[in-house]
């Protein structure tokens, strides 16, 4: 059955800023400026995108490499690589519209040439990660210092699942399609709600340990599958379960507790991710942010989890936000603690 794609289109005028934030969640830094340049989630850059700032009314934006998505439907299309019925329908579910609320009529059969398009663009974005992943090392190599000592910065010295997180040698870095260095990066997998890998996110580096000296140190690539309701699953699922917003706290929190805690990459997926089976309670361990949005994030996580049976323990850093910074995680406190002791 076809949705009636202009009464979808009618419910979602005025709630297209929470559809949005649900349905593609690289779009969280444009969705928080509207009618603000940001670096571009698809191509990187220091300002190559914004969205409206009508987006609640129209859902539109425009990159300024990639064109004007007039709406957003097409700005869906666009970040998620979706086709416009995948659109069409993930945003009549959004709205609640899938259980009969919208007029119906029969889908008609795809064309075979936009199908076997559809299916060109995944098997390409498929084999860009599988060869990004191929050339990664154990996080315990020799050759992956650069990672080690990312790390020891932070206070870390947990180490995450080899199969989930590794070190890159050399990884290109790409501002608006060009590529202006390369650097070594920590390349982790990023999972849907039912554990397939679909991303991978990247932290570029110096050699040093630092962050790269770039517009975008942290990057995710193009998704081959949804990101709602996945995570980084950093470590093996146990009795108890933590989840937290970056994967430096993750692990923080891992090493100071013993607790398996998982990375959400945002706030947004963070707070519409979904545990595994099994898990009756889940430690919330959210950023301090001067605008509210990691405390807000853990809030949303919680209800949602609550209205499904699992307790949701939000724990929130103490103190004041150091100056100069946007947030205090977990990460930092425990950092901090530890250069006092020092």
């Amino acid at each position: 059955m076809r949705l009636d794609s202009g009464l979808v289109r009618q419910r979602a005028r005025g709630q297209w800023n929470g559809i949005l934030g649900r349905l593609a969640p690289t779009l969280d830094q444009a969705l928080s400026r509207p009618g603000r340049h940001v670096p571009c989630p698809v191509h990187g850059g220091r300002d190559g995108l914004r969205v409206f700032k009508d987006v609640n009314q129209s859902g539109g934006g425009i990159c300024n490499t990639c064109g004007a998505f007039h709406d957003g439907f097409a700005l869906l299309m666009w970040a998620n690589d979706w086709r416009f019925p995948e659109a069409l329908e993930a945003v009549a579910h959004a709205l609640g519209l899938t259980g009969g609320g919208a007029s119906a009529s029969p889908i008609p059969h795809a064309r075979p040439a936009p199908m076997m398009a559809q299916r060109q663009d995944v098997a390409v974005t498929e084999a860009t990660l599988r060869r990004v992943w191929s050339e990664t090392l154990d996080p315990t190599d020799p050759a992956a210092l650069p990672l080690q000592r990312y790390f020891q910065s932070r206070g870390i010295s947990a180490m995450p699942d080899a199969n989930v997180v590794r070190f890159h040698p050399a990884l290109g870095y790409y501002e608006d399609r060009v590529r202006t260095g390369i650097y070594p990066a920590i390349v982790s997998r990023v999972s849907d709600a039912q554990g397939r890998p679909v991303s991978l996110h990247r932290t570029y580096l110096t050699t040093e340990g630092g962050k790269a000296p770039v517009c975008s140190p942290k990057k995710m690539m193009i998704p081959c599958g949804p990101l709602m309701g996945g995570a980084i699953r950093l470590f093996p699922v146990g009795p108890l379960l933590g989840i937290a917003e970056g994967i430096e706290t993750a692990l923080a929190v891992r090493q100071r507790t013993g607790i398996p805690v998982w990375a959400g990459v945002s706030d947004r997926v963070m707070e519409n991710w979904e545990p595994p089976p099994g898990i009756d309670v889940v430690f919330i361990w959210a950023d301090k942010d001067r605008s509210g949005a990691g405390q807000a994030a853990a809030n949303g996580l919680q209800e949602r989890l609550r209205t499904r049976g699992i307790a949701g323990i939000i724990h929130v850093p103490h103190g004041p936000i150091p100056a100069g910074t946007k947030s205090l995680d977990w990460a930092d406190v425990w950092r901090f603690k530890n250069l006092a002791v020092a």
